[in-house]
């Protein structure tokens, strides 16, 4: 039996000769096409070339450095391998947008707490500044009586 390649050995190839060597492009596009007609693809338009395209494609998609994109698909420029390559499917979209919606709902809610933390501090500020000191001392009152209610009731519930 001959010499078998590892497959998942950086020197070998996804479209090899038998001996592990490098198929030529039409060698490989004469594979591909008999491998269309035999399992009955030949009606679905489907190119070798657009291997190479479903290939980066898919790198991209798992956002994949397209320096290395570059690299594996051979290109001198990486302008090539981002616009030539890189075509955008509508999920890839919709799930790029949806993040970026997140992200602007996550700030607003947070510049909106902001804001209303802002306002209640102002309306306190305001408040405290024009009370007389007998208001003030009510207020304190309340406030300490509120307080012994609530850890009497935080007691309560501890039993």
């Amino acid at each position: 039996m001959g010499w078998t390649p590892e497959l998942t050995a950086p020197t070998s190839y996804v479209f090899a000769n038998d001996d592990g060597g490098v198929r030529t492009y039409s060698g490989c596009r004469m594979v591909f096409d008999r491998f269309k007609r035999r399992n009955n693809l030949d009606k679905y338009n489907i190119h070798f070339h657009g291997l190479r395209h479903t290939f980066s494609n898919m790198l991209f998609e798992m956002n994949e450095n397209p320096k290395v994109i570059q690299q594996l698909l051979g290109h001198r420029d990486v302008k090539t391998t981002i616009t030539v390559y890189n075509s955008v499917d509508n999920e890839y979209i919709r799930n790029t947008t949806e993040k970026l919606n997140e992200k602007i709902k996550q700030e607003k809610l947070y510049e909106d707490e902001r804001r209303r933390q802002e306002e209640i501090q102002t309306k306190k500020n305001d408040l405290l500044s024009n009370m007389t000191d007998e208001e003030y001392d009510d207020l304190l009152e309340q406030l300490l009586e509120e307080r012994k209610r609530r850890t009497k009731k935080e007691k309560d519930f501890d039993m």
